[in-house]
């Protein structure tokens, strides 16, 4: 799971925030990065909590996310967004 988590965090590297330009790794963005038996789970708290690049860089995360790990679903959990629950709906694998 380690190498799994590893080739993730690799492939989200190459995601860029479109306003700054800076990988979304080196970003207070990206809370956590968890790998359990359901699959892959990105933790994300915007800058803002009505950041509207949110729903464009959970999409890019999560591309990046499937490439490094096709066969995972992906649940995403964002705090502190007015859409919390519609961001996570969208971006999340039902």
């Amino acid at each position: 799971m380690l190498k799994l988590k590893e080739k993730i965090l690799a492939a989200l590297g190459a995601v860029r925030d479109p306003s700054t330009g800076m990988q979304v790794t080196d970003l207070p963005l990206l809370d956590k990065l968890e790998i359990d038996e359901k699959g892959i789970i990105i933790t994300l708290t915007p800058s803002s909590n009505v950041c509207p690049l949110i729903f464009k860089l959970g999409d890019d995360m999560k591309k990046a996310a499937k490439q490094a790990a096709p066969d995972q679903p992906i649940r995403f959990i964002i705090n502190n967004h007015r859409l919390k629950h519609e961001v996570e709906e969208c971006l999340s694998d039902s």
